[in-house]
């Protein structure tokens, strides 16, 4: 029998550590995983935006969030584990939250967050929500040193701020 786990995947692909981990996983243990993106409609919301230009800019969104979730899958379908893909709407923490308690997974895989310290402090941290508020047992896969210099280093080049 296969565990059900949810990996949610981002668009700075700070994920990637996450998603690495779910596939030696599946070695010793398989596993049905379910990458999930959840788009954060935050920065639309009370801003005067028209209802035409959020209409677009969350289409643009969409068609983010699907890009990525290809990306991502394609580890997952050439090592033939079993995946689905899904898009959700909403702050991204508590609905992470949301789905693996109202959809029965067994656990989150998601990664340590990119966020030096007070960076969380400052602008929040799924990673920091997901660990408090989710019910299901969550397992946190820290990032190596090179990870980690990696995504600092891009994200100095501003290649992986969130769009």
């Amino acid at each position: 029998m296969k565990s059900k786990v949810l990996i949610p995947v981002d668009t700075a692909r700070n994920s990637l550590t996450a998603e690495e981990y779910a596939l030696k996983l599946n070695w010793r243990m398989p596993i049905q995983a379910t990458l999930i993106n959840v788009i954060n409609t935050k920065r639309l919301e009370g801003h005067g935006i028209s209802a035409d230009d959020q209409e677009r800019i969350m289409a643009s969104m969409r068609r983010r969030a699907e890009d990525v979730l290809k990306l991502a899958s394609e580890p997952f379908s050439k090592a033939d584990v079993d995946f689905d893909t899904r898009i959700e709407v909403g702050p991204p923490g508590p609905t992470i939250c949301k789905v693996a308690e109202e959809d029965g997974y067994e656990m989150v895989i998601i990664p340590q967050s990119g966020l030096t310290e007070w960076e969380e402090i400052l602008g929040g941290s799924v990673v920091r929500t997901v660990l408090t508020k989710c019910k299901v047992p969550v397992l946190l896969v820290k990032h190596t040193k090179e990870q980690m210099e990696t995504q600092r280093r891009l994200r100095g080049e501003k290649e992986l701020l969130p769009r």
